[in-house]
């Protein structure tokens, strides 16, 4: 009874003298109807937001995305060495994985990247869960985010995307066609404001293509020795399709060298945008990566290591890297005559697009009077995406420019979807020139 009188003290129930209780009817209201009009992109979103809910559009092609290792289909594979995996039990019990990733695996690494006399320590290697991984790793190992970090410009969206989600203070260095004058320039930015970081795409940079000679990276090493800086590489070297695969900055890193450099990699470039495992190449640096991976991360997942390790025993890892470097090497070849007609006809003199032997990407530069920003709203309404040169600095502005991506699964929407691009790219300069 003491209960049913609660009930009826919260208006759950009702007593009907000489009847009984009974449960109250409640009455919902209806969820109200937002309007049935569906919005692509909202006028509050940032240009790089907007581009990014791009790539999850299956209505739009998106050529602003870099997927170079889906040029190539490696399911019926990773599904093969998935199953193999098992075998080697990778969920039996164990208080804690190796912090530095399974040592096959790094001694796997060393001996691929020795194929292009490329030498490293298996002990150098520590194994991520990718690349994300692998810069914030490197970042608090360097005590960066304490301080200034200092980026090439235009610099990879990569490192655009989470340093600005990190808030961190950035000093840009503009690219320069003269190696010299950049290091100059590098010198500058130090003076005016010192930083112990400095990020760099030295092979293949998102977006601009470039590829340092080993002269200039070796300029590079000695102005950090010099500046007491640590060089922070992301690699991209095994995405050429050109005569040979370029060195990393560490690489030529002598022995006798302080010069501290951390090379990230992952394998989500060279396997398949689905695999999230990467590896970090500490020289000079191991003791602080490894102490930071250990604090801030969980350990990579131990299947995929083992499938890597099986994919790099069996020598099957080289013959899929000569697969990709023949399959960019192809589509970049087809997109480039796809685009020509068009270009061909621009009378311009500051109309620009990159010629590259590697990686996955074209940098392109409209004249200047002209607006990549508004190319990408007639490439949208063409169900085209890419990616405006914006995106790619914190300060500087690029707007003349943009990237686009030959490196997705070839087919006849990619080929239809980049002449047409070549079109709409010609259009837009033909209707501003008198």
């Amino acid at each position: 009874m003491q209960a049913y009188y609660e009930l009826e003290r919260l208006g759950w129930i009702e007593a009907q003298p000489k009847v009984g209780y009974f449960v109250i009817s409640k009455k919902c209201t209806a969820q109200p109807n937002y309007g049935k009009a569906i919005h692509y992109i909202q006028t509050d979103l940032s240009l790089d937001k907007a581009v990014q809910f791009s790539f999850n559009d299956p209505n739009i092609l998106p050529l602003s995305c870099t997927a170079p290792s889906s040029v190539i289909d490696n399911e019926l594979l990773l599904n093969r060495l998935q199953k193999k995996a098992l075998k080697n039990r990778p969920y039996k019990l164990l208080m804690q994985d190796p912090v530095e990733g399974l040592y096959a695996l790094r001694h796997e690494i060393t001996r691929h990247l020795s194929q292009s006399q490329q030498q490293f320590a298996p002990e150098q290697i520590l194994i991520t869960n990718g690349r994300k991984d692998c810069l914030l790793i490197a970042l608090i190992a360097t005590q960066s985010l304490n301080g200034t970090i200092a980026v090439e410009s235009p610099t990879s969206f990569y490192f655009h995307s989470i340093l600005k989600q990190l808030n961190a203070n950035i000093i840009e260095v503009p690219i320069q066609g003269n190696y010299q004058e950049e290091l100059e320039l590098l010198s500058k930015a130090h003076q005016l404001q010192p930083f112990k970081t400095y990020l760099i795409n030295p092979n293949f940079a998102d977006p601009t293509g470039r590829v340092l000679t080993n002269k200039n990276k070796q300029a590079l090493i000695q102005w950090a020795e010099n500046h007491n800086v640590t060089i922070i590489e992301y690699d991209r070297g095994e995405l050429h399709f050109g005569t040979s695969r370029p060195c990393s900055i560490a690489s030529l890193v002598k022995s006798s060298s302080p010069c501290r450099v951390i090379t990230m990699s992952d394998f989500y470039d060279t396997i398949s945008p689905s695999i999230s495992l990467g590896y970090l190449i500490c020289t000079n640096t191991l003791e602080a990566c490894l102490f930071s991976k250990q604090v801030i991360t969980e350990e990579p997942n131990i299947n995929l290591q083992y499938m890597m390790i099986e994919l790099m025993q069996t020598k099957q890892y080289g013959q899929l890297m000569r697969q990709l470097h023949t399959g960019l090497k192809t589509s970049y070849t087809t997109a480039l005559n796809l685009l020509l007609p068009a270009f061909s006809q621009i009378k311009s003199d500051d109309f620009y697009y990159s010629q590259v032997e590697g990686g996955p990407c074209i940098w392109i530069k409209l004249p200047d009077h002209l607006s990549s920003e508004v190319l990408w709203e007639k490439a949208i309404s063409a169900q085209l995406s890419i990616a405006p040169g914006d995106m790619f600095s914190f300060n500087q502005d690029y707007s003349q420019y943009f990237r686009i991506t030959f490196a997705l699964p070839w087919n006849e929407q990619m080929a239809t979807g980049i002449k047409r691009l070549g079109e709409l790219i010609l259009a837009y300069v033909q209707s501003h020139q008198t």
